[in-house]
Order: C-alpha cells, then structure tokens, then sequence
C-alpha cells in the first residue's frame, strides 16, 4: 500500500479495506480519493487480488450534511461509479454522515432483547439466583454489545448516551430480578456497576496510560484528543 498518496488515510483489517480523505473543497475530495483508488487498484493486481465493486460504499462526511451539491462525491471502481451513501458499515460500527451514530444504535437495540430474555430465563430457572453470576452475565451478554466501540461513541451526543444508559438499566434489572420501577440509582449502586458512558471513559484512560507507558505517542495523543470532546 506504499503507492497510496499522503493525502489520503487508509486502514486495512482481514478484507476489510477502508480509505479516507478531506478536503474543503468537493472536486479536490474527488480527485484525491480517485487517485488512491487507482493505486490500490495497482496494488490489488500486484497481489492479485479482486475488488468487489458492489461491496464498496461511499459517504461523505459534511459539516454540512443537508446541503443539497450539485456535483456530489462519486468516484469509480472498476469503472463502476460509486454514489454516496447515507450511511456505511466497518469493522461493525455504522456510521451516517453526520455522524450522529443513531443507525449505529437502533442496530445495538435490535440485538438487546433476545439477550435480555436469556438473562430473565437464567434468572427465574435459578433455584437460588446469585447475583454476581447474573452480573457476570450481564456484562458478557449484554454490556459487550452496547459498550463495542466506545471510542468513538463517545463522540456521541448525550442524547446518545442516555439511550444506551437506559438499555444498561433495563439489562440490570432483568439480571438482578428486580422490578421495572425500580430506580437506576439503586441498581447501580447494589450492582457496584458504573454508568455506562463513566464506564467507556474509565476504559479510554486506561488505554491513553498503557499507550503513554509504551511510549505510543501518536495513539496516545489520538485517545487524549477523544477524551477532550467526551
């Protein structure tokens, strides 16, 4: 992937292959990114590898995402034109073009209640319930789900984070037996359980430390950056 030019970002995980450009103004956008797509091309052929036209998705992230352009981001793959996107998936977070991450979370929430039903049969099948094994539960059916990449949730929105709090609330009581009144102070305080978005900012300082004592400055300073907006 040398042959991608400085101006655009790329990432690349298993076959996942994701690229990445800004720009102020929307033709240099264009030929920026066309141009990176013609060297990956190269270094597809290179290593004879296929592209999937089809699969590949475009957004155009715009702190203006309502305006309506009148030459909008395209580029081609294959010679086939590529147009924009509402939204995108990769490596399982859903981003829209505002990135808002409200996709994102209805998703999460369509995968909570069959696990919350799990957790509520557990639970009344238990001769005798125990709590820290409901907990244990908890956190791997459920908080896993919803916590998945929280570093770049927590660019999020409150609004956001108050969604995801009160499946975190529902998902508790369910584990621990106790009524749907019940307050989400009281379960957190008997369950020794953090707010969630607390949670995700503990965890993000915990990876800013180890990044800073193996001297990873760049990803360190990427993780300072997120904690600073959160």
């Amino acid at each position: 992937m040398n042959g991608i030019p400085p101006h655009t970002e790329h990432g690349l995980f298993a076959d996942d292959t994701a690229l990445w450009a800004s720009s102020h103004q929307l033709a240099n956008l264009n030929g920026r990114l066309q141009q990176s797509i013609n060297e990956f091309e190269k270094w597809c052929k290179a290593w004879k590898l296929k592209q999937q036209p089809i699969k590949t998705e475009l957004v155009h992230f715009s702190i203006h995402p309502r305006k309506k352009y009148k030459n909008p981001a395209q580029v081609k793959v294959e010679n086939i034109i590529i147009q924009p996107a509402t939204f995108t998936r990769y490596l399982g977070m859903i981003m829209d073009n505002r990135l808002t991450w409200r996709t994102h979370l209805k998703r999460v929430e369509t995968r909570i209640p069959a696990r919350l039903i799990l957790l509520r049969f557990l639970n009344r099948t238990a001769i005798e319930p125990n709590h820290n094994i409901m907990l244990n539960l908890y956190k791997s059916l459920v908080r896993t789900v919803i916590i998945y990449g929280y570093p770049v949730l927590l660019s999020a929105d409150n609004k956001r984070w108050d969604r995801i709090q009160i499946i975190q609330s529902k998902a508790l009581r369910v584990a621990l037996g106790l009524p749907h009144y019940t307050s989400a102070d009281y379960i957190h305080r008997i369950a020794n359980i953090p707010r969630i978005k607390d949670y995700a900012i503990n965890l993000l300082e915990k990876a800013s430390s180890t990044a800073s004592s193996n001297n990873e400055m760049i990803y360190h300073r990427s993780l300072q950056d997120i904690l600073l907006v959160s």
